[in-house]
């Protein structure tokens, strides 16, 4: 089976990934939390605890993205229930900064936000990737909705599937769910980049799969 490159993140999160320039980054970017700010009427110092927990959190997935990433046949199973620990883990801490009402705001806003994430995170990887694949400030900007649509589809796909058993069925259903994702964001991509760039991106990916293989 084709490689599927998996995407992954967790609701409530952004995710991190091993990219040095991702790890580096320690502060959610100012849109994401100006628009936070405004949706939950933060206090300064809650705006810098959760500016702190969603950059924790993003080493904790990077681990498992890691693990992941890449395989042809992951265990779609395991990878599910460590991305639900660290979901629960993450709305734990987050209950404890938030007031009652503005967590039920947040849950109730969720599909806005992880938008805004997740384009946020899309961002932070093509900068990282820019210069591997000779990639424009344009097509930068182009390509970032369309890989942060991918991430965010990847997640709603699999959090779906997370209440009971994981069946066979299921796992078919989670597999040619992410085949389809993927798909869609490559031909997005070849909307945007040269032949060559996108020959450029693919070996880049190969690369960084053997790379963590290798630690």
């Amino acid at each position: 089976m084709k490689t599927i490159l998996l995407k992954l993140s967790i609701a409530l999160l952004i995710i991190g990934t091993t990219f040095n320039s991702i790890q580096a980054q320690d502060e959610v970017s100012e849109e994401t939390m100006a628009n936070l700010t405004v949706l939950l009427d933060l206090s300064d110092i809650q705006q810098g605890q959760i500016n702190d927990l969603m950059t924790k959190y993003r080493g904790s997935i990077d681990w498992i993205l890691a693990k992941y990433e890449g395989e042809d046949e992951p265990d779609v199973g395991s990878m599910i229930e460590e991305l639900r620990t660290e979901r629960n883990a993450y709305r734990k801490e987050l209950g404890g900064i938030l007031s009652t009402n503005q967590y039920d705001t947040y849950m109730a806003k969720i599909n806005g936000i992880l938008t805004d994430m997740f384009r946020d995170l899309a961002e932070i990887r093509l900068w990282e990737v820019q210069p591997e694949v000779a990639l424009t400030d344009k097509q930068v900007v182009d390509l970032t909705p369309i890989v942060g649509k991918s991430m965010k589809e990847t997640v709603q796909l699999l959090f779906e599937n997370l209440s009971g058993k994981l069946t066979l069925p299921k796992k078919v259903k989670i597999k040619n769910g992410m085949k389809k994702i993927e798909k869609e964001k490559k031909a997005g991509m070849e909307r945007i980049l040269t032949p060559a760039q996108m020959g450029a991106y693919d070996q880049y990916k190969e690369e960084q799969k053997a790379a963590r293989k290798n630690k």
